[in-house]
């Protein structure tokens, strides 16, 4: 049936106002559903927290550095609420050492696993060596059978009559292979002067008292305990020797003045030397055998590298 113009008009009119509300209320709701979604992000973000996670496994003592850490996204209710921040690293990292003061160095309290989220309690600080460190060789150290490199240990010097003295507290172990095998006398530890100085004192004593036993005693949770005080009082002449040694920070040598005491180094450790016959003796045979064990070890040492060398060849 035709229809007239005005008929056309008004249907043509209708039908354009429900296509104008159609697309208006269209904008409307998307416009809605994005104010929507954009609250829904914004709500996630404010209910994220940063945490950091290791990125290796690190054992009860071992360092921690920044470039051990990787940060995640995780829900803020799920986020443990004393998580380490990377300030704790990164403050550590960027102290300046100095004559008063060493670096500190963040260490793991316990073992911890790759991927786990970092805690302040599973974290401490641990002072750092200073510029008089290096790395020393002993073969004349009684060794705990299982010690393992990472191991942390004080020596100590025993002598025949029980007294126990504490040597150097607290090295960390590294044991040298020989083509790919632990050296089973040998250990490698880092000693600042006056620990090297003071060790050195002990082995010779050792050598000298018959029934002594210059021994290593292992942390049984390095990451908690604290380092023990050195109690052995070096001889006369090496604290003489401390004294005027300018590579001996002031904080090293009042820690040895407030160690020595002349009544036990006098009525026990010089008196039961006095005592030994052949004491001399003893020292330089235990010595050259010390060098000889070292000479053996170098030269085992150069020929798996020459070995090695060969097989890649």
């Amino acid at each position: 049936m035709a229809t007239n113009p005005m008929q056309r008009r008004s249907r043509n009119s209708f039908l354009l106002g429900m296509l104008i509300t159609t697309l208006v209320l269209g904008a409307i709701i998307a416009g809605l559903v994005f104010m929507m979604m954009q609250m829904q992000n914004t709500q996630q973000e404010l209910q994220a927290a940063t945490v950091y996670v290791l990125n290796k496994d690190v054992q009860s003592g071992g360092n921690i550095t920044t470039g051990d850490l990787t940060a995640v996204k995780v829900s803020r209710s799920v986020a443990p609420s004393n998580a380490a921040s990377m300030t704790t690293i990164t403050e550590a990292e960027s102290k300046n050492n100095n004559e008063e003061e060493t670096n500190s160095s963040v260490v793991a309290k316990i073992n911890i696993s790759r991927g786990t989220i970092l805690t302040t309690d599973m974290l401490g600080l641990a002072d750092s060596q200073g510029n008089d460190v290096r790395k020393q060789q002993y073969n004349t150290i009684v060794l705990p059978m299982d010690l393992i490199t990472g191991d942390f240990v004080d020596i100590r010097l025993l002598l025949p009559s029980g007294q126990d003295f504490i040597v150097v507290s607290k090295k960390k172990v590294e044991i040298p292979q020989i083509a790919g095998v632990d050296s089973t006398d040998t250990i490698s530890i880092e000693l600042s002067e006056d620990e090297i100085l003071s060790m050195s004192n002990a082995i010779v004593e050792a050598y000298m008292i018959n029934g002594s036993k210059l021994y290593a005693a292992k942390y049984i949770d390095a990451g908690n305990q604290e380092a023990a005080t050195p109690t052995y009082p070096v001889n006369g002449e090496v604290a003489r020797l401390i004294e005027n040694d300018s590579n001996i920070v002031n904080t090293a040598l009042n820690a040895l003045r407030a160690r020595y005491n002349r009544d036990i180094r006098e009525n026990y450790i010089n008196s039961t030397i006095a005592g030994q016959e052949g004491a001399t003796e003893n020292e330089q045979t235990k010595m050259e055998e010390s060098i000889t064990n070292s000479q053996t070890s170098r030269e085992q040492y150069l020929q798996s590298l020459s070995g090695a060398a060969t097989v890649e060849e």
